[in-house]
């Protein structure tokens, strides 16, 4: 269970914030341009997770800041506090009031093969991801659409589709899983300002 819940944290983490603009994104190629172009993504996400023996989803609401240079700062403040720091190759996590938990690549290399694959999304590495995913990409009224269906193991073990939907940036995620449980986030209020870290952000990305 443990295993499958840090999955899950760097699943969401690492495909929320690749910054993109309708006007220019048509298709993959320009889609590889552009997702990588800002170094900063700061906003407020929404998740539901609907999970078979639960009648309704579980809710929580938080913040993110991703440095395309530091890693990612994931804050949930409901329904209880939980604060995800995620580098190249350590993960710190943080419960309530708890001993914050370290885990690095040696510890656990499948949650980190996780973290490798989706930050090809946040590069724009549309070959890396071919070479996992069946990539379909359209666009609508304005809106465009991502569906990942994975076609490697472990994803296809796990995962049916990962879907994003965006106009000016990424505006929602969703995780389908092969036993019928659905992750779904909603991103809002995002914005590439300030560009730089501050010295409290800095200081959740310096750990040992």
């Amino acid at each position: 269970m443990k295993n499958r819940n840090l999955t899950q944290w760097l699943l969401m983490a690492l495909m929320i914030v690749s910054p993109l603009s309708y006007a220019q994104v048509t298709d993959l190629a320009s889609l590889q341009t552009q997702l990588a172009k800002h170094p900063m993504v700061r906003g407020d996400f929404t998740q539901l997770r609907s999970i078979e023996m639960f009648a309704q989803p579980l809710r929580s609401q938080g913040t993110f800041t991703l440095s395309k240079n530091e890693g990612l700062l994931w804050q949930q403040n409901t329904p209880f506090p939980v604060n995800l720091v995620l580098t190249k190759d350590k993960l710190r996590q943080t419960f309530a009031n708890q001993t914050p938990q370290v885990i690095t690549a040696k510890d656990n290399p499948m949650a980190f093969y996780f973290s490798h694959v989706f930050l090809a999304v946040f590069h724009g590495d549309t070959q890396a991801l071919k070479a996992q995913f069946d990539i379909d990409f359209s666009v609508k009224s304005s809106v465009w659409t991502i569906t990942l269906t994975p076609t490697q193991a472990p994803l296809n073990s796990v995962f049916t589709s990962i879907v994003l939907v965006g106009k000016d940036n990424i505006d929602s995620l969703t995780l389908q899983e092969i036993r019928g449980d659905k992750t779904e986030i909603v991103f809002s209020n995002q914005t590439h300002q300030p560009e730089n870290l501050n010295d409290a952000e800095k200081a959740q990305f310096s750990f040992k």
